[in-house]
Parts: structure tokens; C-alpha cells; sequence
């Protein structure tokens, strides 16, 4: 079912996610002992047993929160190679972007200093 697959990779996700909060997995591993940890990071409320909405609502806030896109790229998957032009055109973008920024920057500074 739809739902089978989507609870399986979202407990894939859940299991790749486990080394962004260290002290979360290090507080889970010792047990509390009565102190209360601030909560870090995503969290989602069950109601009423709604399992599947709860679900909705994770993979909705870890798209928002980019983290997706983090644990994807820690993860070793093979990239097509249409989306490796993309990313490289993507990458190069920014970096005309960033060199134009300085250049900007640069003659704004110049005329500062020679007072034009």
C-alpha cells in the first residue's frame, strides 16, 4: 500500500537524520534521569492516533527545513546525469552571481576611496 512505502521511507529518512542531533540520540541512549531536554530540531504531535497526517506534517516540515536535501546529499546515491548538468549549471550560476557581486562591490569601493 501507499502508505506502507511511505512510512518505510520516512523511518529510512528518520534512521539517516540521527547523526544531525547527536546530543538528542546521546540523551535518548542514557535514558533522562528526571531532566527534561529542551526539544531540538523537528517535532510532530500525534492526534488522535493520526498517524498518517502526523506523517504528512514531518516530511512537510523537513522539506521546509532543507533537511531532506541534507541527509540526501550525506547519502551515497547515484545522480542521473540530467540532474548533474543542472546542478553543475545551478553551481556555475551562482558563482557568475558571487564574481559579479564582487566586481560591484569592488568599483563601489573604489569610487568611495577616491571620493566620486
Amino acid at each position: 500500500t501507499h502508505s506502507g512505502a511511505s512510512e518505510r521511507a520516512m523511518q529510512a529518512l528518520a534512521r539517516a537524520a540521527r547523526g544531525f542531533w547527536p546530543a538528542a540520540a546521546a540523551a535518548a541512549g542514557r535514558g533522562n534521569r528526571g531532566q527534561v531536554q529542551p526539544s531540538r530540531g523537528i517535532v510532530v504531535h500525534v492526534r488522535d492516533g493520526n498517524l498518517e497526517r502526523a506523517l504528512q506534517v514531518m516530511e512537510r516540515k523537513m522539506r521546509s527545513s532543507g533537511i531532506e536535501r541534507l541527509i540526501k546529499r550525506r547519502t551515497e546515491h547515484h545522480v542521473k546525469n540530467s540532474e548533474k548538468r543542472v546542478l553543475a549549471r545551478k553551481a556555475l550560476m551562482a558563482r557568475v552571481r558571487s564574481q559579479e557581486l564582487g566586481k560591484n562591490l569592488r568599483d563601489i569601493l573604489i569610487k568611495k576611496i577616491r571620493g566620486q
